[in-house]
């Protein structure tokens, strides 16, 4: 009877830490055989949900706070992966400095950091699905057709998912479509494409055998755990996934083109058509503009109830609010040292006016006054100078009294330097938590990071779609262009149209796509995307997107900010080679034919 685990492992890149060489001799052993594990669904489904713990959660605090890598916020913290990225040290993602790439962290008996993280998650997760894909159509002889159809689609997805994680980062891959035991030396592709049509036939085996809801009374594999399914990998989540994969496989970086419009138009169609196919879902609904927050954090500790939902990971609700107030929020107002600002340059560029454009090109822009006649988005997820900070006034008195309202002028309160704890740039975002989060109201929250939200899949639509059809074209039985998508999130916002997209941007496809990108910048703002998106759209080495400024001002007589300043706190080092990550060293010495990335 074969051993379950008699394999070897997995291109030797499990490991991040230990040698490659070190897993080339030592089968992993367990006591169970794989008859056994793949006997009936119920021990199947246990072998598969250990795959839904490897999927990375990107929520801030796991990652000590800092896991927005672009242009977007700046910290004050230099020991940690987000300075090392400013300053283009890529290969401080394998130590011990709080990152989501290699697992690598400094820990107490308070902060469980033993959660998955992408390298070495990913390859381990894709040796686990091809195990199953491997056994457990031939062995589950005490199933059904749908518990079968089960086992199978979530391991057709983790396998296809995994793949592309680690691509995200690292660049071309081979994919590893068996269980590897003596054939592991693979050589790596040099096209992207190459594997990423790989994971598409992948995420198209998952979408024909998982259903759209678990939860369905139709679907038997759902039965025992009924209203527990939330984040069971659905028809939806296979199919923006496979969009996803495919916008990325036509983007600009991975085309290896000089051009940032430089996008494979028929990759873009078929990402443009699975796309189409997830927004037809009828339970997936743009949350409405009054319950957005629904989207982001729940006030009783659960997780956020919205119709956006698309797939994610399950998240930490034991500790993880203990530890968000030094990240976004003021730590003032949570007894904690130092926050993460979002920068000004940032806010500037994409959080537009109420009259649909941006600042640059809007007449109702103000220099003297930058706050007023803003997006509404800018009010809702971003927190100015003397904004109320606090529900319950009466509960900061006395020295705490300066912390009812936000001061982030001059030497402000909540101004750093001066208080560690204060605000760098001039800006607090308050997207991922409310007003009342803070010692003096003391409401509970939980706050976690989505994978895909279906805002998300409707601006992946228009990317893919300007670039397959045009401004205004539009899949073959889809009746919602470009144009359309990027306006029916705006009208969430202002239902009478007035935000929506103004004819100066229409001019031309490219032009069209500045105006989408500099949507995606708003609507997913600090939502772990940004990095990425920069990256993919090859321009990481344009200055604009270095940049890291703050707004410097005074108050006047009246209380009125005035004297306006914007400053450079830091500049980005990106040069080509930070396109990707360093490949650790071990394992490009293993054999020919797995060659570093570029540069390093």
């Amino acid at each position: 009877m074969r051993n379950l685990y008699k394999v070897i492992g997995l291109l030797c890149l499990i490991g991040v830490i230990n040698s490659c060489e070190d897993y080339l001799d030592k089968p992993l052993d367990t006591d169970l055989s794989v008859n056994e594990v793949f006997k009936n669904f119920e021990n199947s489904q246990g072998f598969v949900e250990e795959m839904y713990a490897m999927i990375v959660d990107y929520s801030l605090a796991f990652y000590a706070n800092y896991p927005y890598y672009g242009e977007d916020s700046v910290g004050v913290e230099t020991w940690i992966f987000d300075y090392s990225i400013d300053e283009g040290r890529y290969w401080d993602w394998q130590g011990g400095t709080f990152n989501y790439f290699s697992g690598g962290f400094n820990t107490n008996s308070g902060i469980p950091f033993d959660r998955s993280s992408i390298w070495p998650s990913s390859w381990a997760g894709i040796r686990k699905a091809n195990i199953v894909i491997e056994n457990a159509e031939e062995l589950m002889l005490d199933a059904t057709q749908q518990e079968k159809d089960a086992i199978l689609g979530q391991a057709y997805f983790f396998r296809a998912f995994f793949h592309h994680e680690i691509m995200k980062f690292w660049g071309p891959m081979p994919y590893i479509d068996r269980v590897l035991v003596d054939d592991w030396r693979i050589e790596r592709p040099t096209e992207w494409s190459e594997t990423a049509l790989k994971i598409d036939k992948d995420f198209d085996q998952a979408i024909a055998l998982l259903p759209e809801h678990w939860d369905d009374d139709s679907w038997g594999p759902g039965k025992e755990t009924s209203g527990k399914n939330l984040f069971r990998i659905t028809k939806g989540a296979a199919l923006a996934l496979k969009g996803k994969n495919l916008l990325f496989a036509a983007s600009p970086l991975m085309q290896n083109s000089d051009d940032t419009y430089g996008y494979d138009a028929e990759l873009c169609k078929q990402a443009a058509e699975a796309f189409a196919k997830v927004i037809q879902i009828p339970s997936y609904q743009l949350q409405e503009w009054d319950t957005y927050e629904d989207v982001f954090y729940d006030p009783n500790g659960l997780y956020p109830d919205s119709t956006e939902y698309i797939f994610g990971q399950a998240g930490s609700v034991g500790w993880f609010g203990a530890y968000l107030g030094d990240s976004w929020q003021l730590g003032a107002l949570n007894g904690a040292n130092g926050i993460n600002s979002p920068t000004h340059n940032y806010i500037h560029n994409y959080f537009g006016m109420k009259d649909g454009l941006s600042c640059d090109e809007s007449p109702l822009y103000n220099p003297n006054d930058p706050w007023a006649n803003r997006d509404p988005r800018f009010y809702k997820w971003i927190v100015v100078d003397g904004d109320q900070l606090i529900d319950n006034l009466g509960a900061a008195t006395g020295e705490d009294a300066v912390n009812r309202y936000a001061e982030f002028y001059n030497g402000g309160a909540h101004r750093h330097p001066g208080k560690s704890n204060g605000t760098r740039t001039g800006y607090v975002a308050k997207k991922w938590y409310p007003k009342g989060f803070n010692k003096y109201d003391n409401q509970s929250l939980f706050s976690w990071r989505i994978h895909v939200r279906l805002t998300d899949v409707y601006l992946m639509y228009a990317e893919a779609a300007v670039m397959a059809y045009g401004v205004n074209g539009k899949p073959a039985g889809f009746n919602l262009s470009a144009v359309d998508a990027i306006n029916e999130l705006r009208e969430r916002a202002v239902p009478d149209g007035s935000l929506n997209v103004k004819p100066v941007n229409l001019s031309s496809a490219n032009v069209f796509m500045e105006e989408i990108r500099r949507e995606r910048a708003m609507e997913m703002a600090w939502e772990n995307h940004r990095w990425m998106d920069v990256r993919r759209w090859k321009l990481g080495t344009n200055l604009k997107y270095k940049l890291k400024t703050g707004i410097r001002f005074d108050r006047n007589a009246n209380g009125k900010p005035t004297n306006f300043v914007e400053e450079v706190l830091r500049t980005k080092v990106f040069n080509d080679k930070h396109y990707w990550l360093p490949i650790p060293q071990n394992d490009t010495e293993l054999y020919e034919g797995f060659p570093q990335n570029p540069g390093w």
